[in-house]
């Protein structure tokens, strides 16, 4: 018969927290030279089913997927002043419901970079760049599937000026620019839903934005400005369950990405 020190050592034992670290999603567009790629999703968490030693270990899992973006097409090929083409990056949480609830946090990032991804600096091809990002609310696309839009219009001609685009916001509401995440060529969104908490569940899913568009304004030495590029957007997650709440759990999934980057990769 086990004595009572020896059954908490038992437990003790068994409550050893593992880690995850799982990859779900990158999509990167390369504008006048296409580039698509997939990486992703961090997250570390365990699930205790019973004070009997057992233990199942979540399956947290996040989505990125951009069904409208498709270069086969010519996507982002030979682009000119008044192009537009719907882009939608969009993350889901795909996490199996056999363990019962996952919510997690989601974080999405743009990487502003070069042809060779490298982070572009250069002010002013950033703030060209920025420029070409904007969300429609009136956009129908979605994870799985493509979509319209009534305010900005995939291949309008002549297309939108500065000042038509600049009426529309360049993220979806549903996420917060990371003031103290971003930099000049990295802009981090933080996922924050309708009620601000910032909770994924099962099933959900968010845009973060749905089209690129050049200004009719735009010149010669825009266009030479801007050159061949990468917008590149990566999704990120993290289990919400154990946190306080948003911003907890943010800084431990930064401190998971610092110590484990990622064991898993794939192809859109």
């Amino acid at each position: 018969m086990k004595t009572a020190d020896t059954q908490k050592n038992i437990v003790k034992t068994a409550n050893i927290k593992k880690s995850i670290i799982k990859t779900a999603g990158i999509a990167a567009a390369l504008l006048a030279l296409v580039f698509v790629s997939i990486q992703g999703t961090l997250a570390y968490l365990t699930s205790r089913e019973s004070l009997a030693n057992t233990f199942t270990v979540g399956d947290l899992e996040i989505g990125l997927q951009e069904p409208d973006w498709n270069p086969e097409d010519g996507d982002g090929v030979n682009v000119y002043p008044g192009y537009s083409v719907y882009k939608n990056p969009t993350v889901k949480n795909i996490t199996s419901d056999k363990n019962g609830e996952e919510p997690c946090y989601a974080r999405m990032r743009i990487l502003l970079a070069d042809s060779n991804g490298t982070p572009v600096t250069d002010a002013g091809r950033l703030a060209l760049m920025k420029a070409m990002i904007r969300y429609d609310s009136t956009y129908t696309g979605s994870y799985e599937q493509t979509g319209t839009a009534k305010k900005l219009v995939q291949g309008r001609i002549p297309g939108y000026s500065l000042a038509e685009l600049e009426t529309l916001p360049m993220i979806n509401p549903l996420f917060e620019i990371d003031t103290e995440r971003t930099t000049e060529n990295e802009i981090v969104c933080n996922y924050m839903g309708d009620d601000a908490k910032g909770i994924l569940k099962i099933g959900e899913q968010a845009v973060l934005f749905t089209t690129l568009a050049l200004p009719t304004e735009w010149k010669n030495e825009q266009i030479r400005t801007l050159g061949d590029f990468q917008i590149i957007v990566k999704a990120e997650a993290i289990q919400a369950s154990g946190f306080a709440g948003q911003k907890e759990a943010l800084a431990a999934l930064d401190e998971e990405m610092r110590t484990e980057p990622g064991t898993v990769s794939g192809d859109a």
